[in-house]
């Protein structure tokens, strides 16, 4: 079980959202990145796949190398193996690879938060938003974080299971509300599981719709579990620098906007009319409440009524 080590606040931190999709994660990193003590990757768990397809690693900015030239090529290349669980010698298994540094303490490369923390020296806090909990679970398997060099820290970020699967099916129609009723019940079960197994000093749970209705309380109460300094201009994040590397592309997109740099994007949230006409600021999205039928609220109550009945929003 993932516990963690007790240790001093003084020691950097890497803070793992935890959710299902369409719950505000990306929404939730940018504005804890907007904190000049942290800093935001995004869904971490998506270097290894963009850099192998070549595909722009700064995904808030579309056409900037700041990953690049933070880390050098060699650097990102080191990160993608490593992520990727990829051979980083050709020539030699990667599970042999890592006894063996290990035995002679030469593993650093196998800690690639230590890694990115030393090219952002300016920061003590550094966000993963990836969402997965067996990422999570992996991650804290590294030195870094058994040694007590790091410490992980687990923010599990609920949102109504009709909201989520709602914003799913949008994307996914084909799947109806059944089999996607059953999926989040299981994957809702699972993750919720695993924060109860994390140590309880290092964990918290936060709701999308109060960060939304009440994002300076919220976002305060984040700040004192990281141990950074709340700052108000945090809520206007899309005034912050970000290079998250994947998320939702319709948040970035409000990003995009404000900066008048769509054509850059080119993607489809670009274009999608609720984020062309969305206000920017922080809001609470309950499109669920208009667009789910009759019908579909009915299959989603048997199915995953009594699982969600904590997270229930009724407003």
């Amino acid at each position: 079980m993932p516990k963690t080590i007790s240790q001093k606040s003084e020691a950097k931190k890497v803070a793992f959202i935890v959710s299902s999709g369409h719950s505000g994660s990306s929404l939730l990193a940018l504005i804890l990145g907007s904190n000049p003590a942290c800093f935001s990757a995004g869904e971490l768990v998506g270097l290894p796949n963009r850099y192998r397809k070549s595909k722009p690693l700064d995904c808030v900015n579309m056409t900037s190398d700041f990953w690049e030239n933070t880390f050098g090529i060699e650097g990102i290349e080191r990160l993608a193996a490593v992520l990727g669980d990829t051979r980083i010698n050709p020539y030699i298994p990667l599970r042999f690879e890592k006894k063996l540094r290990s035995f002679i303490g030469k593993n650093e490369i196998f800690n690639p938060y230590s890694y990115m923390f030393s090219k952002l020296s300016m920061k003590d806090v550094f966000v993963d938003s990836s969402k997965s909990r067996h990422w999570v679970q992996k991650r804290l398997d590294a030195q870094e974080f058994k040694s007590g060099k790091l410490q992980g820290k687990l923010i599990h970020l609920v949102r109504d299971g009709r909201a989520v699967i709602n914003s799913f099916l949008r994307k996914y129609g084909h799947w109806g509300m059944e089999k996607a009723a059953h999926d989040w019940v299981r994957k809702t079960q699972d993750r919720l599981k695993f924060f109860d197994s994390f140590d309880s000093g290092s964990k918290i749970q936060i709701r999308y719709e109060e960060l939304a209705s009440d994002p300076h309380r919220v976002t305060q109460e984040l700040c004192e579990f990281l141990d950074m300094s709340f700052m108000p201009s945090m809520l206007e994040y899309w005034k912050h620098d970000h290079h998250d590397i994947s998320g939702n592309d319709g948040t970035y997109t409000l990003i995009r906007r404000y900066r008048g740099d769509i054509s850059t994007g080119g993607s489809k949230a670009d274009q999608d009319s609720y984020y062309a006409k969305t206000d920017i600021a922080i809001k609470l999205d309950l499109r669920w409440q208009r667009e789910l039928s009759a019908e579909q609220l009915s299959v989603f109550e048997e199915i995953a009524g009594e699982v969600n009945q904590p997270f229930a929003w009724n407003d």
